[in-house]
């Protein structure tokens, strides 16, 4: 893919998960409108946790080895046997996820019992029908992640970067008209029908992509086998993920009240970077890194990966120093309000610090690890992924005492930065050279023009504060954002002065859509013209 390709569909894919984002926020805020902390918002919150806890671990798992898999069965065995393989999973995962409803549907007490050991009463019978209700969800939520991987294998990434945006929608929607006329009900089947949208609107891509839906299930196919093979080292990564997260819990617990919180609002706040930048530009690149492995062309693969690298250092380092120089007006702005008064703000800051540390270490392993998979190899990642939370619970006894809550932030940072140096090093075996010169020529210069805009920023933010030492919610809102403006322009030139190649393929990118844009208009009003 061309870079002005890369740039066109990572920018498609940021504006949509921003978005989506913005969406889920307002759906967030109209369940809590209409139901309140009520125990029917409890029941619905517990029932969705089976379908969402099993599929956005399996899905994510699916739609990644689905991708190199694709890509392989297609430069073999030609277009016909990628388009068995791809049927033969559809209606695997449709069989077995329709096994999978109807054993949650009968086993939805015990299940519940499980779940919600605390619900009494009403709520059990509640959250009983709200599981069977929304069990349906699991065959959308696994389809979905089916198609999307292989759409983006085709590289049609516009379709799958949408489906965010109908789900949120259509649940807003069904709240709100739940609120008088349904109750909790309809909500639970607004998120049915919000997750079945997610394929509705994947389907013009599909027709594009030219996919042709047949029912067969070929379990001699060498590419269904093969996922068979990827999937499960992914799952256990997973798997040994959750148990590092659990031991942060455990440790947490016995801090400061709210410290847990503060934790979880601190790396959700961190990793926003990563979910709407990084991940378009490694969702865009997956493909192509897929392709260069199946044709065994090593050295453009190695190039791809330095792009990938380089667009992630230029993105993810003045994220990072923008998050830890603004980290308190951010917070503030973001989550004080009600309960969440300053003193969680003060936390919330001070995990933010330590989490923005690693977020270069997090978004380059997220390039790095599907270099592997797109070689088809998911064993060496989780091998690391696993030794990585060993690594971050050892630092997590070692911190929590001196840094507080702090230091189990800094554990995942640290953790996850020994992960990517492994990683690097074995792939450099593997491969030969990375280009590290290239990588480090990036890493120089890009955080150069970052310290440049930190220390912009810093003195803008002083300045400012100084005019207004009191501002209510709104002001210090409009404040935060002229800071952040100016961070980016600072950040721009900074970047055009040191010669960042980055910013003038996007500097290319956009001029070419605008162009495109006027085009476009200058058409449809000669058309309009000729018509009168």
């Amino acid at each position: 893919m061309k870079k002005e390709q890369l740039f066109k569909a990572a920018g498609i894919i940021t504006v949509a998960s921003i978005l989506s984002k913005v969406l889920g926020f307002f759906r967030e805020t109209a369940l809590a409108g209409v139901f309140g902390a009520t125990t029917a918002t409890d029941a619905y919150l517990v029932a969705t946790i089976i379908p969402w806890m099993l599929f956005s671990v399996v899905g994510t798992a699916l739609s990644t080895t689905l991708i190199p898999v694709f890509t392989q069965r297609v430069h073999d065995e030609g277009e016909e046997a990628g388009q068995r393989f791809i049927n033969t999973l559809v209606n695997f995962i449709l069989l077995f996820c329709l096994v999978m409803v109807i054993v949650g549907a009968f086993g939805a007490p015990w299940i519940v019992k499980i779940v919600a050991r605390g619900f009494q009463g009403e709520a059990v019978n509640l959250t009983i029908t709200l599981t069977r209700l929304l069990l349906p969800m699991m065959v959308f939520l696994a389809l979905t992640a089916v198609l999307t991987g292989y759409l983006q294998a085709e590289e049609r990434f516009t379709w799958p970067a949408l489906v965010g945006i109908p789900f949120n929608v259509i649940m807003i929607l069904a709240i709100i008209i739940s609120g008088k006329s349904f109750g909790i009900i309809g909500v639970a089947v607004g998120s049915v029908l919000a997750t079945a949208s997610q394929i509705l609107i994947m389907l013009p891509g599909l027709k594009r992509a030219k996919y042709r839906y047949r029912l067969v299930i070929d379990w001699k196919d060498p590419g269904f086998h093969q996922v068979g093979k990827l999937i499960v080292p992914i799952l256990l990564a997973t798997g040994a993920g959750q148990i590092g997260l659990i031991v942060d819990r455990m440790l947490a617990s016995g801090l400061a009240e709210g410290s847990i919180s503060a934790l979880n609002f601190g790396a959700r706040l961190t990793q926003l970077p990563l979910g709407i930048f990084v991940m378009a530009v490694t969702t865009v690149l997956y493909p192509t890194f897929s392709q260069l492995a199946a044709d065994n062309n090593m050295h453009g693969l190695r190039r791809a990966m330095v792009a990938g690298v380089r667009a992630s250092i230029f993105l993810t380092i003045p994220m990072a120093v923008g998050l830890i120089v603004l980290r308190d007006p951010i917070v503030r702005v973001l989550f004080e309000r009600g309960a969440f008064d300053p003193q969680a703000t003060e936390m919330t800051a001070y995990a933010v610090f330590f989490f923005s540390l690693g977020l270069l270490p997090m978004a380059l392993r997220e390039v790095i690890s599907r270099v592997y998979f797109a070689m088809q190899d998911t064993f060496t990642p989780m091998m690391l992924g696993i030794a990585a939370v060993a690594v971050n619970i050892i630092l997590n006894f070692i911190l929590v005492g001196p840094l507080a809550h702090g230091g189990l932030a800094l554990a995942t940072s640290i953790a996850s930065l020994v992960a990517v140096i492994i990683l690097f090093a074995v792939l450099r075996r593997r491969v030969g050279g990375l280009g590290g010169l290239e990588m480090w020529d990036s890493f120089w210069r890009v955080s150069l023009a970052s310290a440049v805009m930190g220390g912009g920023v810093v003195a803008l933010w002083r300045f400012l504060t100084g005019l207004y030492p009191a501002p209510g919610f709104f002001l210090e809102a409009g404040l935060l954002t002229v800071a952040i403006c100016a961070g980016v322009v600072i950040y721009t030139v900074a970047s055009y002065l040191l010669g960042l190649p980055e910013l003038k393929v996007g500097f290319d990118y956009v001029s070419k859509a605008i162009k495109h844009l006027f085009k476009r208009q200058k058409k449809v009003a000669g058309e309009k013209w000729g018509q009168a």
